[in-house]
């Protein structure tokens, strides 16, 4: 057998231009590092070259010809590359920054070629892994597939002029036929503080057990099918479909769900069951009781249901958020739900519609005289970030009530209002070049030279705000600014007690010379609590009444509202 070396679709010339663009237009990086990851590039001098670049552009340093030979030659590199004509050749490409992104499109398309090419390969060869089950493998292909079948650019740049231009024509089809931003739910209090459910938005919907959470969310459900005729797919991940079906129409003709599972129904019932199931059954409402789902099947299911009906679905609601798998599953389930989270919020724009997920809450409730839920008692969410290190909490417990905050100009002292306990969480290690570590939680925020970002989205290298640097100028006055560090080492270090701190005006603090984020951050755009006094006290005066808290609504207001819960049919009414 002849040893002949199959050459993967790419595109030389464009990938000669690309790198070429950047050498002689130094401000194209900014373009094409957003768009194309190192991989991309075929060649492996190419890959070197692109890297090279990235990193002077990561450390400040001019981009070009020197100053990339020069790191190339330090490290080893200009042999592998071709030597130095390679760079020379570079620099000979005739450029045009208004043809960028189309040499970017051709090279991202022959990127995805290959991928799709490496996706074929490893399902041939996991057809012979007989030892592992058949549905392990299809969930990891159908998740890889979804992966690379909606792997984009960047989208099209748009203008102000265009933007506004849209928007006008929107708001001018709104004054014709009048419409309402959102999918409506028929609860007026509750519609006018959200304004419905927006596209797009993931929405979580928490509360302890026996809150109502699954009862509330049907109904959602139902209500909203009913009244503007849309698709709708409810994913039960923890009732079957009879369960769910029997609720409803118990709910619906007022009769026990007892009553209606062993039968026992009068004569005069009869009519009004059949008459109600007719008009339920015109509903575009989908139930799905698999267990054990993953996002990417989630998605394969409601692209079937849009293609099997030929009409689609406008709403999503999943029930629950930790009965979801991770298909990469790891030991950590808080960057499992982390990541199944930041997916489903993919999917939600993706799909350009609204995702309801419903979440349980940690015991924390229960252990408080006011058991009303915070965004703090989300359970393993991974959509909030929240935490100090161990080491700041014992550093600063009992010793002083203010801490140095980083406001993007100058150091400020903050006034801390608050350190609560938030639980058990693994703790990292991050060391830096100058020496500096700091233990923090995985899904908490340091501030790198490209924004904010969680610690498992850091890698070695990446630069990381460090001390301040003060100057004085001859005026005496004082100025601060960053001094960059790089990370040489993350580590997982133990599973220990994490804390909040609560921060007057600013959502970042400085421990151990880094500056790191403080904010309760989240996927969700809105996080709704469920809460029944009556639950914990049989004696409140507020019987058959649920509060709906919007906790956080990233494009409005939060605030409280009322329903009537009737818990015998659990049906939901404006009080």
């Amino acid at each position: 057998m002849s040893n002949i070396k199959v050459i993967l679709p790419y595109n030389l010339l464009a990938e000669k231009l690309v790198l070429g663009s950047i050498l002689t237009l130094p401000e194209s990086i900014l373009i094409v590092s957003e768009k194309l990851p190192i991989e991309a590039f075929y060649l492996e001098n190419h890959q070197i070259i692109y890297k090279a670049l990235l990193i002077l552009y990561a450390e400040g340093k001019t981009i070009d010809y020197i100053n990339l030979i020069t790191w190339i030659q330090d490290n080893g590199f200009l042999v592998k590359i071709g030597g130095a004509n390679v760079l020379l050749n570079l620099l000979a490409q005739i450029n045009k920054l208004s043809n960028l992104e189309e040499y970017i499109a051709l090279i991202y398309e022959k990127y995805l070629r290959r991928s799709l090419i490496k996706l074929g390969e490893d399902i041939i060869e996991a057809g012979y892994l007989t030892e592992v089950p058949l549905e392990t493998i299809f969930t990891k292909i159908e998740h890889k597939f979804f992966i690379l079948s909606e792997t984009k650019t960047t989208k099209q740049l748009i203008s102000v002029e265009q933007g506004l231009c849209q928007i006008l024509i929107e708001i001018e089809n709104g004054l014709k036929i009048p419409k309402s931003p959102g999918l409506k739910t028929t609860f007026i209090e509750f519609d006018i503080l959200t304004q419905g459910f927006q596209n797009s938005d993931l929405i979580i919907i928490a509360g302890r057990p026996s809150m109502g959470k699954t009862a509330f969310a049907f109904n959602l459900a139902k209500n909203i099918a009913q009244n503007q005729d849309i698709g709708i797919v409810f994913f039960s991940l923890e009732m079957t479909r009879q369960q769910l079906l029997y609720r409803l129409l118990a709910s619906e003709v007022e009769i026990t769900n007892t009553r209606l599972r062993t039968s026992k129904i009068k004569e005069t019932e009869w009519l009004r069951i059949i008459n109600k199931i007719k008009s339920l059954s015109k509903l575009r409402l989908f139930i799905d009781d698999t267990p054990n789902l993953s996002v990417g099947e989630i998605k394969l299911k409601i692209k079937t249901v849009t293609i099997e009906f030929s009409k689609p679905i406008n709403l999503v609601i999943i029930d629950y958020l930790q009965l979801l798998e991770d298909t990469n599953s790891s030991s950590n389930r808080v960057q499992e739900i982390s990541k199944i989270t930041r997916d489903l919020k993919k999917v939600a724009r993706d799909l350009n519609i609204p995702v309801i997920v419903l979440s349980q809450l940690s015991r924390n409730v229960e252990s408080r005289i006011n058991k009303r839920p915070i965004l703090a008692d989300l359970r393993e969410s991974g959509c909030l970030s929240f935490c100090s290190s161990k080491y700041f909490f014992q550093k600063n417990k009992n010793k002083k009530n203010s801490i140095f905050c980083w406001s993007g100009n100058f150091i400020s002292n903050q006034k801390i209002f608050d350190v609560k306990f938030t639980g058990q969480k693994p703790l990292y290690k991050v060391e830096t070049n100058l020496g500096w570590s700091l233990l923090i939680s995985n899904n908490h925020k340091v501030l790198t030279n490209k924004g904010w970002k969680k610690i498992d989205k850091l890698i070695l290298n990446t630069f990381i705000g460090a001390k301040l640097l003060i100057c004085n100028n001859l005026n005496h006055d004082i100025k601060y600014s960053i001094s960059w560090d790089k990370i040489t080492k993350i580590s997982y270090n133990r599973l220990a007690p994490v804390y909040d701190l609560q921060i007057s005006n600013y959502s970042n603090y400085l421990t151990s010379h880094l500056i790191i984020h403080n904010s309760i951050e989240q996927d969700a755009d809105v996080v709704i609590m469920l809460y029944r006094d009556e639950y914990y006290n049989k004696e409140t005066v507020e019987k058959n009444l649920i509060e709906i808290i919007i906790a956080k609504h990233r494009n409005g207001p939060i605030g409280t509202t009322k329903l009537i819960f009737d818990p015998k049919f659990l049906r939901f009414f404006n009080t």
